[in-house]
């Protein structure tokens, strides 16, 4: 069986299974999270984090192949440009499902705050989400085209803009230890990049859609951004250990040692760096070992997320917080029920169903093409 339609059977059995908690979100509202007053994000909140930082990674390998005239990764060029697509609706639909009044999400649009982070990152969503339709039809036609050049290029600094003030969200939040810190956005646009790029490697070996110096290509860019991944995730936690600042150090302390070590240690150490790093390093022109390393990547990046967005919030702000009132969703404790996990699963499976059926697309434009000339 081809792996494409390996892909396609796993992303409509995630659907149909999915269903099962979308059904659920909307009969039982947010009772059916395990998400409270003290804990009010979770696991869909590190998922939106997590795609839209994949749809970064992607729009990069696009604008490589496309704005900087990199031809080996033109023949990626699609397969980056509907990742890109499929992930940011994947992302938006998850951050829209986690709103407490998802049908208002309209008034974002009709009274943004200027001042507000989250107010501007909508405008930027949709102004990036139009680029990358105009771009997936310009391509179509003739990906030589100047004005596809200029468009890609222009994007550029729109994903970096709204990537960094993704991880602004929670860097500018003072009120959190583990998030406020300068180093934030600049961490979500390197794990955006690293993820992203590595999806686009994992799919184009998939698909068989990479050339040996493409494969080549990506391997280098990403060891690159998992390199810089590293030292800026080492810097974070080492120095905020050395400073001892309890409300941080406790939150750390929680993602090392604390009931939930193996998310960190097995997942985003584990099998998210050290395996990835070992087959790109030792498995350089074996296509499947690097497919492996990009999907480990893809597929933990939502392991960092997770350990950033729950530890900051199940550690109280103030020593008795969590004696002195107490009660139905006021608990410091936090894992996600059956439902978040199943709607997760129809999110990404959407998006994947989303993406192939967009590359299906593509390819039968290019076989009528050829079928013409």
């Amino acid at each position: 069986m081809k792996p494409v339609r390996i892909l396609w059977i796993l992303a409509i059995a995630g659907f149909v299974v999915g269903l099962v908690g979308v059904f659920q979100r909307v009969a039982g509202g947010h009772t059916v999270a395990a998400y409270n007053t003290y804990v009010p994000w979770g696991v869909w909140v590190a998922a939106y984090a997590m795609m839209i930082g994949l749809s970064v990674g992607a729009y990069l390998v696009a604008a490589l192949a496309f704005g900087f005239g990199v031809r080996v990764l033109r023949p990626l060029g699609a397969v980056a440009l509907f990742a890109a697509l499929a992930t940011l609706f994947g992302g938006l639909l998850a951050i829209w499902l986690d709103l407490g009044h998802p049908a208002r999400f309209w008034r974002l649009f009709l009274a943004t705050n200027p001042t507000s982070i989250m107010g501007l990152m909508v405008w930027f969503y949709t102004l990036y989400g139009l680029l990358l339709i105009a771009l997936i039809l310009l391509t179509q036609r003739d990906p030589d085209n100047r004005v596809v050049r200029t468009l890609s290029l222009l994007g550029l600094p729109l994903v970096i803009v709204f990537g960094g003030a993704e991880g602004a969200l929670f860097g500018v939040v003072s009120a959190q230890a583990l998030w406020e810190s300068g180093l934030t956005p600049i961490l979500f646009l390197v794990e955006g990049a690293l993820s992203g790029v590595a999806l686009v490697l994992f799919l184009g070996v998939v698909l068989d859609r990479i050339s040996p110096d493409a494969a080549r290509w990506l391997r280098g860019l990403v060891l690159g951004l998992l390199a810089a991944a590293i030292v800026l995730q080492w810097a974070e936690i080492s120095t905020a250990l050395y400073a001892g600042i309890p409300a941080k150090a406790e939150s750390l302390n929680l993602v090392l040692f604390g009931p939930f070590w193996w998310v960190f240690w097995f997942f985003h150490v584990g099998l998210g760096i050290l395996v990835p790093l070992l087959l790109l390093l030792f498995a350089p022109r074996h296509p499947w070992a690097l497919a492996a390393a990009g999907g480990l990547i893809a597929l933990t990046a939502i392991a960092g997320k997770l350990n950033l967005v729950i530890p900051a919030l199940v550690v109280p702000e103030f020593e008795g917080l969590r004696t002195a009132f107490t009660g139905m969703g006021l608990t410091f404790d936090y894992f996600p029920t059956l439902v978040e996990w199943l709607l997760l699963i129809w999110i990404v499976s959407l998006a994947a169903l989303i993406f192939l059926a967009g590359y299906e697309w593509t390819q039968k434009g290019a076989t009528r093409s050829a079928a013409k000339a």
